[in-house]
């Protein structure tokens, strides 16, 4: 088939603007994401100058720990110490910085980054081990957050994370930690609610509501 050069020219013409829209919406989101996370990290690193002392909460892990205003729903002082693309490793590297603080309680969610970078199960479930063992000698209130269900589409599956929560309910009973069960309160279709989502992995302020809830009820039990 011929094409008409005129005619060519005029779908690229139509085509462009859309090219351009998508592009810019994509770069907008990016944006926006950025500016969540670089807006609450000076705010966290605010909140912690005044919360992070001795006899505190203590709250580590990965992003979805980071992006969690933690000192809004405590009464007494909550130090966060999450960081986007913490894995359990890289909680084994910083715990001396736990113990320091001398935290009244310690809170941890990680594991999910374990999957995205491919560790084997067995080093992920000797790094548990490990780092609660450790948590366990700074304090006897250690609680930890299972590992929360992600979008359908991302390449790390949910039943790979369910078979994660398994595995690290054990762990905890094992070392005597708290396991907080939180995902099946985030889930829908098999997937991450879209409703507590900012993206495929990272809750939003609802999202964040729904966990902190579940870790209360947990913590006022002690």
């Amino acid at each position: 088939m011929i094409l008409n050069m005129a005619a060519v020219k005029k779908i690229h013409v139509l085509t462009l603007p859309i090219l351009m829209a998508a592009f810019l919406a994509g770069c907008a989101a990016r944006q926006s994401k950025y500016r969540i996370f670089t807006d609450h990290v000076k705010k966290l690193q605010e909140t912690n100058k005044k919360s992070c002392i001795a006899g505190c909460t203590l709250f580590e892990g990965d992003s979805n720990v980071e992006l969690i205003s933690v000192q809004e729903y405590l009464t007494g002082p909550a130090c966060n110490y999450g960081y986007r693309g913490s894995t359990t490793r890289a909680l084994l590297q910083r715990r001396d910085k736990v113990s320091l603080l001398k935290p009244a309680v310690i809170v941890v969610l990680v594991g999910g980054n374990d999957l995205i970078a491919r560790v084997p199960p067995a080093d992920t479930d000797r790094n548990y081990d490990e780092l609660f063992r450790y948590y366990k000698t700074v304090t006897g209130s250690v609680y930890c957050i299972s590992n929360l269900p992600v979008a359908p589409a991302v390449f790390v599956k949910n039943s790979t994370l369910m078979e994660l929560n398994a595995r690290l309910r054990s762990i905890c009973e094992k070392t005597g930690v708290t396991y907080v069960d939180v995902y099946p309160h985030l889930l829908k279709n098999d997937g991450l609610n879209p409703d507590y989502a900012i993206d495929p992995v990272h809750l939003n302020r609802a999202g964040q509501d729904v966990l902190m809830d579940v870790l209360m009820k947990n913590l006022r039990k002690q």
